[in-house]
């Protein structure tokens, strides 16, 4: 068998985060950064996973891997009962275990044996722990990749499916947003319509080239406040001015659907104007850190806009601030005036594909 080349990119929230949460709409974008996976066959029987981000190297037996993968599924089940974090952990505390576990949900899917061993190696230009889908573009790229070694074809909707299987062992109750937009690429519409409805569509046009590329992430640091203790936030001054958050919560659908049709549009002028607007309500939610507020200043005083880019921090890291701006150089100079680190990420890339 010839080497199989795969691959996925990472995503981003262009708009919407927290308000999710509240049953309101979020655009989700595939970035241009992506998780490469190549598989080759082996004469033996052997699993070897590699990834050049760990710098790690492991070999697996069929049933080893099948037997991890049966018990991450039952720790999971356990976790969905008792909401035992350090149980989730356990459940990848390798970072191998997440790509092998992958590897088993796909066997277990297509209900399928290897006739021979394979070597795979992960290479990913997505920075871990960035809020950008690393592990939802892993778990798309192997599934994917899994699929072709086994003779099952390319089907998207098959491969998203495995990969959101692989993510609930990662991060217990995923969105399917994040997978989804790996997979299919473009822009995703997302909203949790009740506990067991979610809308996940991908949004039927193509992200315009001339605005693609004026994208930018710069990573502020990671927040030392975790995902959830930043909803809590949110979930607490709710509690205490709902009248005074809804109305923003409701703002920031109103500035979503805007959105939608401004990028459809190429429409510059409005599409910074509803980053900067958006930005505004998540400052009024709290969960911009003073630090991220003078840097989104700064870029908003060159006539151009940012934001916070997923749940934020309010301490010295805030995570990644999403940036639109038609001078890269002054983005670069100003990331690095702040000892923070930037990438160019260019939206709405192609989802999955072979190489």
């Amino acid at each position: 068998m010839k080497l199989i080349k795969v691959s996925a990119p990472g995503k981003l929230h262009l708009l919407g985060e927290h308000a999710v949460v509240y049953g309101k709409p979020a655009i989700i974008a595939a970035i241009g950064k992506r998780c490469f996976v190549y598989i080759k066959n082996r004469s033996d029987k052997k699993i070897n996973i590699s990834s050049e981000s760990f710098g790690k190297s492991n070999n697996f037996t069929e049933k080893e891997i099948i037997d991890k993968t049966k018990k991450a599924q039952l720790n999971w089940e356990k976790y969905i009962e008792n909401n035992d974090i350090l149980l989730l952990k356990s459940i990848t505390s390798d970072p191998l275990d997440f790509p092998a576990i992958i590897i088993g949900e796909s066997l277990r899917y297509f209900k399928k044996k290897i006739s021979s061993g394979f070597d795979l190696k992960i290479k990913s230009d997505i920075p871990i722990g960035s809020g950008m889908g690393s592990s939802a573009a892993l778990s798309v790229a192997i599934a994917g990749g899994i699929s072709i070694f086994l003779g099952e074809g390319l089907n998207k909707n098959v491969i998203n499916e495995i990969a959101f299987k692989s993510e609930q062992k990662k991060h217990g109750f995923p969105s399917g947003g994040d997978n989804s937009a790996s997979c299919f690429g473009g822009m995703i519409w997302y909203r949790k319509e009740s506990p067991d409805l979610k809308i996940i569509q991908k949004i039927p046009f193509e992200f315009p080239a001339k605005l693609s590329r004026n994208f930018y992430a710069i990573h502020t640091g990671i927040p030392s406040e975790s995902t959830g203790e930043m909803v809590s936030i949110v979930r607490n001054l709710h509690s205490k001015r709902k009248n005074f958050v809804d109305g923003i919560l409701s703002n920031q659908e109103r500035l979503v659907v805007e959105l939608l049709s401004a990028v459809k549009r190429e429409d510059e002028l409005e599409i910074i104007n509803i980053i900067k607007n958006g930005e505004r309500n998540l400052e009024k939610l709290g969960v911009v850190s003073d630090s991220a507020k003078l840097l989104i200043r700064s870029i908003e005083k060159n006539g151009e806009a940012a934001k916070i880019c997923g749940a934020g921090g309010k301490k010295k890291g805030a995570g990644i601030v999403l940036v639109y701006s038609k001078h890269t150089e002054f983005v670069k100079s100003l990331a690095k005036f702040h000892n923070y680190k930037c990438i160019n990420i260019y939206m709405g890339e192609e989802g999955f594909r072979k190489e």
